[in-house]
């Protein structure tokens, strides 16, 4: 492993990061049966929609992921212990949070940690018009994306949120360019 690949991944890592922290899209709807059994229909426009940022950020989980792999190679490469680079991983509550649920994603069940459902807050201040349209419509136009908060809930195994999916990733982001700069400074040891 060349420390042009290994600098290849984290230039991915980067992009795929920005990538779901930009919200400007199309729109985003859905639907919602009250108690009373009246469905009402959702629409905002201006932002990604729920599907496409869940992708985002399912993409920076399996990718943080996958840079295990890449570092335990360099870290082989430079003649260092590669179990080391499992170590940092283990103790790091964002890395192995994330390393839990991208194996969960990859074999379909979650082990230690589960995500929840994709959701967002809209302030005021974002919001550029609201319109009640057809009997039980409501369309909201977003004048500033940017300001649109995306949530994706992590849990432990009893069901505790412990965290959420976009933090986790950006910190642990960060876990790994310290692992990676370990790895390459001459005679360190992780």
């Amino acid at each position: 492993m060349t420390g042009d690949k290994l600098a290849e991944l984290f230039n991915r890592l980067g992009r795929l990061s920005a990538a779901s922290k930009e919200k400007a899209g199309t729109e985003t709807a859905w639907t919602y049966t009250d108690p009373d059994g009246q469905t009402h229909r959702y629409v905002v426009r201006g932002v990604k929609s729920h599907s496409e940022m869940e992708d985002d950020i399912l993409n920076v989980i399996v990718w943080i992921w996958n840079a295990k792999d890449y570092l335990r190679k360099r870290a082989k490469d430079t003649g260092k212990n590669p179990e080391m680079v499992n170590e940092a991983i283990k103790l790091n509550p964002y890395l192995s949070a994330l390393s839990d649920l991208a194996n969960g994603l990859k074999h379909g069940e979650f082990k230690n940690h589960a995500l929840g459902k994709i959701s967002f807050t809209v302030p005021g201040r974002a919001v550029k018009s609201i319109t009640l349209g057809a009997p039980r419509q409501v369309e909201t136009d977003i004048a500033n994306p940017s300001l649109v908060e995306y949530r994706l809930p992590i849990s432990d195994q009893t069901g505790k949120q412990v965290g959420d999916a976009f933090e986790y990733a950006e910190r642990a982001i960060a876990a790994l360019e310290c692992i990676r700069d370990t790895i390459e400074e001459p005679g360190s040891q992780l």
